[in-house]
């Protein structure tokens, strides 16, 4: 792949899990008159990130290395060159695959935009028909492209030239980056000109998670407090048994899983950020007990808080290992 824009790559942990809000979504910041975002993230895999989805759209490209992408109930093996695109709907999260025996770091490519910046780009309906690949991603949509078909690679190049033109600062630069843009989308559209599927599926996915948003908003005020799933159920106004079946459809997860992965990732970010003995920790995101907290904790990241706070001092202080 050509290198045109030099590549600083980011800690990915440092840099999105601040921003996941308590309805597990990336609350990212864009130019108003250049709605586009390119990141290039090292995600550590000691560190365990929060299943979350994000307003925009994105176009994820493994640089180096080896993943496993889950989408909501869904599990995608991915290598090298391979490209997986996800709409505003969808709980994802990226995780090393069971089976690799590398400690080594992934390096990967991500291109974030605005859908209106496209759809009201314009008078007529043919906008439209560039974001299908996006709005048609129902529970058979083939999401991962692979390295092999050779279009991650024409990708790959056109989002290293809307990185040379980023901040769009001028009329020339913001024209640009939507060309650029455009063009991955028609790749994309003619890839997926096969593919059918109810055009309607994207607002049904986004009224479901409407539904749950005063849940969400209660997690975010009082996430340290015990909350019942009869509580839960009653504060979107559904049975027990249907709330549990419906939050699963949206998040991809149980809830019970969704609140103790949510509580974790405070955790973590408080065990990074703070001189906070575990103890505390633990009662600040809402585990009474130490222990259970251990045995959760340990379940998602498969490490100690003690080990965790460990790893995170060698990787400020490689020397001193």
């Amino acid at each position: 792949m050509g290198i045109v824009h030099p590549i600083v790559w980011e800690d990915a942990y440092s840099a999105v899990l601040p921003l996941i809000n308590a309805e597990g979504l990336l609350v990212s910041s864009f130019d108003a008159l250049a709605p586009v975002q390119v990141h290039f993230y090292r995600y550590d895999r000691q560190r365990d990130f929060r299943m979350c989805r994000h307003d925009h759209f994105e176009v994820f490209l493994v640089h180096s290395g080896q993943i496993m992408f889950q989408l909501q109930e869904r599990f995608y093996p991915m290598a090298e060159g391979d490209l997986i695109i996800i709409n505003s709907t969808q709980y994802h999260k990226v995780r090393p695959p069971a089976s690799s025996l590398s400690a080594s770091d992934l390096d990967a490519v991500l291109l974030h935009f605005l859908p209106e910046w496209i759809r009201n780009s314009g008078n007529s309906g043919e906008e439209m028909e560039y974001l299908m690949p996006f709005l048609q991603q129902d529970s058979s949509f083939p999401h991962v492209i692979p390295a092999q078909t050779g279009i991650p690679a024409q990708i790959y190049e056109l989002i290293q030239q809307i990185a040379a033109e980023l901040p769009a600062g001028t009329r020339r630069a913001r024209l640009s980056v939507k060309t650029y843009l455009r063009m991955i989308l028609i790749k994309l559209l003619n890839h997926y000109t096969v593919y059918q599927s109810r055009e309607d599926v994207f607002d049904a996915k986004r009224r479901r998670l409407e539904r749950l948003r005063p849940l969400f908003n209660h997690l975010d005020q009082h996430f340290s407090e015990p909350i019942a799933l009869e509580d839960a159920a009653s504060i979107v106004n559904m049975s027990q048994s249907h709330f549990l079946h419906f939050f699963k459809q949206v998040t991809g997860q149980s809830f019970v899983n969704y609140l103790n992965q949510f509580r974790v990732a405070r955790a973590q970010a408080l065990l990074a950020a703070t001189e906070k003995s575990i103890a505390e920790v633990s009662q600040e995101v809402g585990f009474c007990d130490q222990s259970y907290f251990g045995q959760v904790f340990r379940k998602f990241l498969h490490m100690t808080p003690r080990e965790y706070k460990s790893h995170l001092e060698d990787r400020k202080n490689p020397l001193a290992r």
